[in-house]
Parts: C-alpha cells; sequence; structure tokens
C-alpha cells in the first residue's frame, strides 16, 4: 500500500512482504492412477507506518506476521488419451491487507477510502476447496471438460457497519461459500479455424450472520421503515448472495489462422 494522502499530507504507508516454500510429488501406480501432494508453506509480514501520530494510542502503525503450511492432495485416473477424471483437495490463505489493518479497530471506525483509523491485527483467511471433473476427447480432435467444485473461506474479512452512522470497519466474520459448476468444450472447426467455449454457474453465499453499512441503499433498515434510506445498515443472513458476484458466466472464442505467421 502507498501512502493515504489527506490533502497533501501523506499520513501512512504500508509494506508487505510474502516468502514461500513449494514442494510437490508424484506416484503412479497400475498405469491408470495418480496420486499428487504438495504443500507451500507462506511467510507473510505486514508493516504499518503513521506518518503523523506514530507510537500516539491512535496510531495506524503496526507490526503483523502470519504463517502458515497450505496442503494440496489430487487423485487422477487416466485409463486412455480421451478420458481423465479427477479428484482434488487445496487449502489456500491469504493476509490481511494493509489498508484492511489499517480500519480494524471498532472503536475508531473509518470512512474508506480516505480515512483510516487504528491498527489491531486480523487473522488471515483461509480457503478448504474439494473439486470433482471429467475431461476428454470427441472424436479424437474436440477438448471437453466438466467439474464441480466447492470453496469455503473461513475468517473471512469484511466491512461491516459501525455504530456511528456512515462509518465502519473490517473485521473477521465467518465463513462464505462458493460453489458451482464449469463446462467447456474446444477443438478445430477446419484446418484455419478453432473455437472455443467456457461456461460457469456460481453460488456465492455468506453463511455467517453480520451487519453491514448500507448508506443509500434500498433494502437498509431506514429504507424498510418507509424513511428515504439515506442513512442504514443491511443485515447479512447466512445463504444471502454475495453482491456484485455474478451467477453465470460464458466466454466464446473464434481463432482464424491463415498461416504459420499469423492468427486472429
Amino acid at each position: 500500500m502507498n501512502a493515504v494522502r489527506i490533502g497533501t499530507i501523506f499520513t501512512c504507508s504500508g509494506r508487505t512482504r510474502t516468502a514461500s516454500v513449494f514442494a510437490s510429488n508424484t506416484w503412479s501406480w497400475a498405469s491408470a492412477w495418480h496420486l499428487t501432494a504438495s504443500g507451500r508453506y507462506n511467510d507473510t509480514r505486514v508493516r504499518n507506518l503513521d506518518l503523523r501520530n506514530d507510537g500516539q494510542a491512535n496510531s495506524l502503525s503496526g507490526e503483523h506476521h502470519y504463517a502458515r503450511l497450505n496442503p494440496a492432495m489430487g487423485l487422477t485416473w487416466a485409463p486412455s488419451a480421451q478420458l481423465q477424471a479427477w479428484l482434488g483437495y487445496n487449502e489456500g490463505s491469504r493476509a490481511p491487507t494493509t489498508t484492511e489493518l489499517g480500519c480494524a479497530n471498532p472503536d475508531q471506525p473509518c470512512r474508506l477510502p480516505n480515512a483510516m483509523a487504528s491498527d489491531p491485527p486480523l487473522q488471515q483467511v483461509v480457503t478448504r476447496t474439494l473439486e470433482l471433473g471429467m475431461r476428454g476427447l470427441l472424436a479424437g480432435r474436440h477438448q471437453w471438460s466438466a467439474s464441480v467444485f466447492r470453496a469455503i473461506n473461513d475468517n473471512d474479512i469484511l466491512f461491516v457497519a459501525s455504530e456511528q452512522s456512515g462509518f465502519g470497519y473490517f473485521r473477521n466474520f465467518g465463513q462464505t461459500r462458493r460453489q458451482g459448476l464449469e463446462l467447456s468444450l474446444s477443438g478445430p472447426l477446419n484446418a484455419q479455424w478453432t473455437y472455443g467455449l467456457h461456461y460457469n454457474w456460481l453460488e456465492a453465499t455468506y453463511q455467517s450472520a453480520e451487519t453491514v453499512g448500507g448508506t443509500s441503499n434500498s433494502s437498509n433498515t431506514a429504507a424498510q421503515a418507509g424513511t428515504p434510506g439515506l442513512d442504514g445498515t443491511i443485515q447479512i443472513r447466512p445463504g444471502d448472495r454475495i453482491p456484485l458476484v455474478p451467477s453465470q458466466m460464458l466466454k466464446l472464442h473464434l481463432a482464424y489462422q491463415p498461416n504459420a505467421a499469423w492468427r486472429f
């Protein structure tokens, strides 16, 4: 994070450094079965420096350390070159950003993105993903794949509402879940034309209750009470959809290659 500026005065700077070690190995047997296990150890240090209030009670300055070993395992069955199935499980993590850490005190909420408050710690977000799928060839030339997945975030970070109207702060609030289906098909139409399509259905939901800011939102508490709704909050219930995440996506592409030198 670069320094946050109010007017022409720089008030805070932040830096995140991550070091990682990764190891992986694959075991094969009976010519069709393959088991892959891997692990990544992440060590992240986040440092915020308050250029105006360093050392004071409301200072943004802080040193934060996050470390975690994220395992992954995948089992693949490939009876032929035309068919392959897989089952995978993996874990991932991310440390809070300098901005999230710079606005995490419920006693000193902030109005993002132009102001921040003091700097208490947040826990890192941990994602656990399970995936099952198949892929293969149609007529020896058209590649297809189909998979289902579920990913659960623990200690997810959300900007929640403060008791002070119009303000809020970041906090670890519970779980979110993303699950869905992916389908794809691609291949040549002739010697010069190729095609591809990819469809994704996604259900992204909150799995924990929380209260978020709802300023000027028609579904906030003030609007439901019959007032204009310029100020108010929104109550999240488990199972509510996460906004701004599309539930369906379709991608199409067409390629033309008249010769070895050009491709459109």
